[in-house]
């Protein structure tokens, strides 16, 4: 009984030591979960470098390196000419000696590079020595490639004409200031505005004559070779609208092949006599009957037009004609006299110079510098007297009505006409009411030199030992 009520009492159990080891097991169990955190939190704080072993050389993993080129980079050197500079110095400026230019520059020069102008382009190729392997001109002018290239001690260089494409543009202006700066505006160089006054010279004075808000349209072309910009070809057709007028230009090649310019009745803008025989600020004194003469003092006709101009400024003959006199005389200091044929005359006075070679007997033509702007004989400051006779009497150059050189011939008449209404149409139709510049179309050209005669481009060498050579 005693051994079954000993089994009894065991499976029974003493309730005091089952609570002691639930609790000793939950103190393990919280131990064990604190030491886990604190080791996690503690290998979270240590830097990457210390967690890995150091490797050594043997077992280090090296990534491939690709093969240095055999051939170092070469340098690129691109300049722009402006003006005054000599291809040699250009050459020096590029780090490149003065013989060994010169030796490009004979090459090139044999080639048809005879002379640089503003504007053109170089790209030198050198090696890491800074030594010319290749050179790359282009000339905008001669719309010429010209590359030269070094052999050893030879330059090759030879000659490519350019692929050029001609731009049919049309602008359309107002002028605000000036016609430069409103070219300017619309992103245009100053050629244009100088052409399109030399086309309206005859009928415009443009340092006077235009006023804000006049507008004009000019239709052009512009040229690329290769895709790059080298200047402005002709104007084909304009028109200019100032004080309630219409004036008109259309070109139209003559059968010289010159392009020259006619108005809407097939009388060509050019007429006999310039607007006016200089480029001036102001009309000083105008064509009158009753003048108070501002050094005599007294009352007298006044049969010129006084241009004020500063000193020096360049005088033209208004048309051709021969020289009558070119010399001194008291009321008009260093004047000429120039007869145009059996009508016209003109006089130019108080000039400060006579250009050389004009003097009795010489042929001028219109537009040619025959003289500077001055005060002398009886004036009070720096003008121009300008007279016109016609007939032998007086007349105001500023509202004669002057003849025109050759119109339209009757062979051209129809051609011309057919050119006219085209010409008209964009001017009317075309962009008529925007304001700004933009391409009618694109035509791609032969080169000057492909037109005349197809050839393989000429080269020639220069040697360091023998000078130049030519090239096969």
């Amino acid at each position: 009984m005693n051994n079954g009520s000993g089994f009894g009492n065991s499976n029974g159990g003493n309730p005091n030591r089952k609570k002691s080891t639930i609790f000793f097991r939950f103190f393990i169990l919280s131990l064990c979960l604190i030491c886990g955190i604190y080791l996690f939190v503690k290998i979270r704080s240590i830097p990457c470098s210390r967690r890995l072993p150091a490797r050594t050389a043997s077992t280090m993993i090296h990534s491939p390196v690709p093969p240095c080129s055999a051939r170092p980079p070469r340098e690129h050197l691109t300049r722009i000419v402006k003006r005054g500079e000599t291809f040699i110095n250009i050459m020096e400026g590029c780090r490149i000696g003065r013989d060994r230019a010169a030796l490009y520059h004979r090459a090139l020069a044999d080639a048809g590079l005879a002379k640089l102008y503003p504007g053109d382009s170089l790209v030198l190729s050198c090696s890491p020595d800074s030594s010319l392997d290749t050179l790359s001109f282009l000339s905008k002018k001669l719309q010429y490639w010209f590359l030269a290239f070094r052999n050893d001690a030879i330059v090759t260089a030879e000659r490519r004409p350019l692929s050029i494409a001609l731009s049919r543009c049309l602008l359309n202006g107002t002028l605000e200031t000036s016609l430069l700066d409103a070219m300017q505006q619309y992103g245009l160089g100053p050629y244009l505005a100088c052409r399109l006054s030399d086309i309206f010279a005859w009928d415009i004075n443009f340092f006077l004559d235009p006023r804000k808000g006049d507008t004009f349209q000019i239709i052009f072309t512009q040229k690329y070779a290769d895709g790059r910009f080298i200047g402005y070809g002709d104007i084909m057709a304009a028109r200019y609208s100032c004080n309630g007028r219409d004036f008109y230009a259309f070109g139209f090649f003559d059968v010289s092949g010159r392009l020259q310019y006619y108005d809407l009745n097939g009388k060509s803008v050019q007429k006999e006599f310039l607007k006016a025989p200089l480029r001036y600020s102001r009309i000083s004194s105008s064509f009158t009957y009753h003048r108070k003469h501002p050094v005599l003092g007294i009352i007298r006709p006044h049969l010129a037009i006084d241009y004020a101009a500063p000193p020096g400024t360049p005088v033209y003959a208004a048309a051709d004609g021969t020289v009558r006199e070119a010399g001194w005389d008291n009321n008009y200091g260093n004047h000429i006299e120039i007869a145009h044929g059996g009508t016209f005359t003109t006089c130019y006075g108080h000039l400060a110079t006579i250009s050389s070679g004009i003097h009795h007997g010489t042929h001028v033509t219109q537009g040619q510098m025959i003289g500077t702007v001055g005060a002398t004989g009886l004036a009070t400051g720096p003008h121009l007297d300008y007279r016109m006779k016609k007939n032998g009497s007086a007349v105001n150059p500023l509202t004669v009505n002057l003849p025109s050189k050759r119109g339209i011939g009757r062979t051209e008449t129809e051609s011309f006409k057919r050119a006219e209404e085209s010409y008209l149409a964009l001017l009317n139709f075309r962009h008529a009411q925007g304001s700004g510049c933009c391409m009618l179309d694109i035509e791609q050209q032969l080169t000057a030199a492909d037109s005349i005669k197809r050839s393989q481009p000429k080269t020639c060498s220069a040697s360091s030992t023998h000078g130049i050579k030519s090239g096969s």
